[in-house]
């Protein structure tokens, strides 16, 4: 059993360490997020179209959520597989459940290989 749990921990440390074994020393840029849909202070009606494009010289992570704004709750949220892509678009949809209209919050995290993040919102308000 020990033999199995320290094969365990050394697969991690290798993994994580693979991740990180990026020579990206010169990348001091942080990516970069642009959101096409919905618009700034757009009112949508159904579903909604989330659009937008992330670009870097090495991605690593994404996330991608709606929130209501008045509690927090998730309406929506994905995360992308990003890794080492130098772009990417993204289009998803979906058709929140509210019952009257619904003042929200479209935010797009993005981090690099270069400890760099960039964290985009959006407010709209959506109704059924």
């Amino acid at each position: 059993m020990q033999l199995k749990s320290f094969l365990f921990a050394a697969f991690c440390l290798l993994t994580v360490a693979a991740c990180h074994d990026h020579d990206h020393e010169n990348d001091s840029d942080a990516p970069v997020v642009t959101i096409t849909s919905p618009a700034e202070n757009a009112s949508v009606s159904g579903e909604v179209h989330v659009e937008c494009t992330v670009t870097d010289a090495s991605l690593h992570e994404m996330e991608v959520k709606v929130t209501k704004d008045s509690d927090g709750t998730e309406l929506f949220k994905q995360n992308p597989t990003v890794h080492d892509a130098t772009e990417y678009d993204f289009h998803e949809h979906f058709t929140p459940s509210v019952a009257a209209e619904t003042a929200v919050t479209l935010t797009v995290t993005v981090s690099d290989h270069s400890d760099h993040t960039t964290v985009k919102t959006l407010k709209f308000t959506v109704k059924s």
